[in-house]
C-alpha cells in the first residue's frame, strides 16, 4: 500500500471512521429520514386518490348537473308548447265568440231593419190614407161619410202596395 502512497493506517482509521458515520447516521438520521419519506410518500400518494375520487365526484356531479340541465329543457320545451297550444286555444275561442257576437248583432239588425221597414210601411199607409180621406173630403164635400170614405181609402192602399 506504500507504493500506492497510501498509509494503511489512515485507511483503517477511515475504514473505521466511515463505519461509526454510517452506523450513527443509520441509527439517527437514515431512520427518520426514511420514515419521513415514506409518510410523504403515503401522503402523496393519499392526495393523488384523494384527487382522483375528488375527479370521480366532478364528474359524477357533471353528468347529474348535465342531466338536470336537459330535464329543465325538456320541462321549458313543454311549458313552452303547451303555452302556444293554449293560446292558439284561447285564440280560437275569442274568434269563436266574436263570430257569435257578430251573428248575434247581424240577427238583431236585420230585425230591426224589418221592424222598421215595416214601421215605415205603415206609417206611409197612414199618410196615404190620411191624404186620400181628407182630398176625397175636398172632392166629395160631405157626399161620402168619413168612415166609409175611409175604408174605400184603405183598401185600394192595400191593393196597391200589398200590405196588411
Amino acid at each position: 500500500m506504500e507504493a500506492l502512497g497510501l498509509n494503511a493506517q489512515q485507511v483503517i482509521t477511515n475504514i473505521i471512521g466511515f463505519l461509526i458515520f454510517w452506523w450513527l447516521m443509520g441509527k439517527y438520521a437514515w431512520k427518520p429520514i426514511l420514515k419521513f419519506m415514506d409518510e410523504r410518500r403515503d401522503e402523496l400518494s393519499n392526495n393523488f386518490r384523494k384527487i382522483e375520487q375528488e375527479k370521480t365526484d366532478l364528474d359524477k356531479l357533471r353528468q347529474q348537473y348535465q342531466n338536470q340541465i336537459a330535464t329543465i329543457d325538456e320541462e321549458a320545451s313543454r311549458r313552452i308548447s303547451e303555452a302556444i297550444k293554449n293560446g292558439q286555444s284561447a285564440a280560437r275561442q275569442i274568434e269563436e265568440d266574436a263570430r257569435a257576437r257578430a251573428q248575434a248583432i247581424l240577427a238583431k239588425a236585420r230585425m230591426d231593419t224589418e221592424r222598421i221597414t215595416e214601421e215605415a210601411r205603415l206609417s206611409l199607409k197612414n199618410f196615404v190614407i190620411n191624404v186620400g180621406v181628407e182630398a176625397g173630403r175636398k172632392a166629395a164635400m160631405g157626399v161620402l161619410d168619413e168612415t166609409t170614405h175611409r175604408k174605400l181609402v184603405e183598401r185600394y192602399v192595400e191593393e196597391m202596395t200589398n200590405v196588411r
